[in-house]
């Protein structure tokens, strides 16, 4: 599979009403896409590795960040949504340890297509309705400010 067969353009991201989430997500599909582009490059697995480690930490912020505010403001799907950041993230680091012993770069981009798929309907369902219901409060437009909410340090 090669990325012509992928679409990874932030220009397809469905859009939730927070725009710091949407920013997120483009961010996350930027590494992603430059992930890909490394496998079909041939790129040396340690660029490759530390790409992937880049992936994995801006996806476990990415989830913390959505979690907090899904406690602090007592959203009514927190449990149902964060319990599908824990699979995602169960699977992402499966896929990051199966690389760390293998570097099998067909396996890396299979899971970035499956990926890929469930971003989609994870944004255009979860993340939807969640914006929605958080879009009623007083939040920061960035990630970074959400962060500091939480008193976090930004990955």
């Amino acid at each position: 599979m090669s990325s012509d067969t992928l679409d990874l353009s932030a220009s397809h991201l469905p859009q939730v009403a927070l725009a710091f989430m949407n920013s997120v997500h483009s961010e996350e599909l930027a590494l992603v896409s430059e992930l890909l582009t490394q496998l079909d490059d041939d790129t040396n697995n340690a660029d490759i590795s530390m790409q992937l480690n880049a992936w994995v930490a801006h996806t476990q912020a990415h989830f913390e960040r959505e979690n907090f505010l899904m406690q602090e403001y007592h959203f009514f799907a927190y449990p149902m949504h964060a319990a599908e950041h824990v699979q995602a993230l169960q699977q992402l680091n499966s896929v990051q340890a199966f690389w760390d012993e293998a570097a099998d770069r067909e396996v890396l981009r299979g899971y970035i297509q499956s990926w890929r798929q469930w971003l989609q309907q994870h944004i255009s369902t979860m993340d939807f309705v969640t914006a929605q219901f958080l879009s009623q409060f007083p939040l920061p437009n960035e990630a970074i400010r959400i962060d500091e909410l939480r008193g976090h340090d930004t990955h």
